[in-house]
């Protein structure tokens, strides 16, 4: 008799389970409805008059989402990297040269500084002659550089 309350027991907790369980997946497919109705079906409406404002995207537009991230907005070095983009650290811009991994702000201008005296890398071991950047550095940033060329 023992195990027959047992297993009666034992029962109820799994259909109190299963039925949590169902009440969740209920909740989300619910949830999730409502916000993809919200952004893809509902229109915006205008704040002042209450009309619903009809939006058409434009190629710029179009052209400025395909080059942002979805969940952060532009793409990081490391996102454009994974992309198969490098950085030409010749032509690149204080700022892009800053997001390279373990490169400073000070780092970064001093590798301007630095191009700026020298004219161009031709090499990325001309990079050891920048202040702040010695060996450890510079394999770091290597996959994220574009070819130097020689000439």
């Amino acid at each position: 008799m023992p195990n027959q309350g047992r297993r009666e027991s034992d029962g109820r907790k799994q259909r109190a389970v299963l039925l949590l369980s169902l009440i969740l997946l209920v909740w989300n497919v619910c949830a999730s409805a409502g916000r993809v109705a919200s952004i893809v079906v509902f229109p915006s409406v205008d704040q002042v008059d209450g009309s619903p404002i009809l939006r058409t995207t434009s190629d710029n537009e179009t052209d400025r989402r395909s080059a942002e991230s979805p969940r952060s907005g532009p793409l990081t070095i490391r996102q454009k990297y994974l992309l198969g983009k490098r950085v030409d650290i010749n032509t690149a811009s204080l700022s892009e040269i800053s997001e390279l991994p373990g490169i400073s702000a000070g780092v970064a201008a001093a590798v301007v500084e630095e191009r700026d005296r020298l004219g161009r890398f031709r090499s990325p071991r001309d990079l050891l002659g920048v202040k702040g950047i010695k060996e450890k550095r510079l394999q770091k940033i290597l996959p994220f550089l574009s070819e130097m060329q020689n000439n």
